[in-house]
């Protein structure tokens, strides 16, 4: 009875036009609309915003001047993108190293690894659909049945998320460069590294501002979902397989969001004149010249992160001049 059952659900998955289409929109919709819920699930609302602060400990990458740490997703970005693919994943490496030397918590560790790995996923499912080489054979795991023309895209192939693989290395490497920069920079010490630059401070305040903007907002429409739950307003998800439940709770959700709306657009606006008012009774941008209460001058710990950023530099240079590691058109 059950060998009957798997093959009789097997033939129509499989073999008939109503399951492959199915199958289709599975894989076109679901696999890519879980990805945002496996972060949430994840990182969760706190973990976001703690995500993109800074938390002080003693450590190597912490003492370093920020100069250096705003120059290293420059540098390793730009590096990144003249290598080939697989020396792009020795980069990669590289770039763990500054993380073990943080000894960041298990919960931060983690979520840092969400956020590099799931727009990676994301990148490789989206490749595998629709990347199409120029010449060869395709192989695909699924094709697509003529219902799903309208997608642009004949099915997964294995080349696809292979050249998917091969370019998402340039996504991590930048995600990671990037993250520790944040988790160990403090805000003034953007300002303070933008100033050095000769670029305007403004820029810097500009880059701290909108980097807390999405966790603080993603914050906030968790509070006011918990406060309309709290009066009484019936927002529990319904389990996946009462597919009756789920057009009246989709319902509920869409008459919801004019309610959330209105108070983000209000909280929003008085976060920006409280900035306003905190950057003007400071007196941020009155003078041409900036001063600052710490001054960081370069220290021994400075000089061996400049040299391994160098020597990582002119070893890919080497690579890219002698034709080794050049990336394939």
């Amino acid at each position: 009875m059950i060998a009957n059952l798997q093959n009789f659900l097997q033939h129509f998955l499989f073999h008939t036009l109503i399951g492959e289409t199915f199958i289709g929109y599975l894989l076109m919709f679901v696999v890519p609309l879980s990805l945002p819920v496996i972060l949430v699930t994840l990182v969760g609302v706190q973990g976001v915003r703690h995500l993109f602060s800074y938390e002080p400990r003693p450590t190597f990458v912490h003492s370093l001047d920020p100069r250096i740490k705003i120059l290293y997703p420059l540098v390793i970005g730009t590096l990144s993108v003249l290598l080939n693919w697989n020396f792009v994943y020795l980069l990669l490496i590289f770039t763990i190293i500054p993380w073990i030397l943080v000894k960041a918590s298990f919960v931060r560790a983690r979520l840092v690894l969400t956020m590099i790995l799931t727009p990676a996923l994301g990148i490789i499912w989206s490749q595998g659909m629709f990347y199409v080489p120029a010449t060869g054979h395709i192989h695909f795991l699924f094709t697509f049945p003529p219902t799903l023309n309208w997608i642009g895209t004949p099915g997964i192939s294995t080349e696809g998320l292979l050249y998917g693989l091969q370019q998402t290395g340039r996504v991590m490497v930048a995600a990671s460069a990037t993250l520790i920069l944040l988790l160990t920079t403090k805000p003034s010490e953007i300002i303070w590294a933008f100033y050095k630059f000769h670029m305007p401070p403004a820029v810097g305040l500009a880059v701290t501002v909108a980097l807390r903007f999405l966790p603080q907002l993603i914050e906030r429409t968790t509070v006011l979902l918990q406060v309309m739950q709290v009066r009484g307003y019936n927002l529990t998800r319904p389990p996946w397989w009462e597919l009756s439940a789920w057009p009246d709770y989709i319902g509920r959700v869409c008459a919801a969001l004019p309610t959330l709306t209105v108070p983000l657009l209000i909280g929003s606006l008085r976060s920006t004149s409280t900035m306003a008012m905190v950057v003007d009774a400071r007196a941020f941008g009155v003078g041409k010249t900036r001063g600052s209460l710490q001054e960081h001058c370069l220290a021994t710990n400075d000089y061996v992160a400049i040299g391994a950023l160098a020597l990582v530099t002119l070893i890919t240079l080497i690579l890219i001049l002698l034709h080794i590691a050049n990336r394939q058109a």
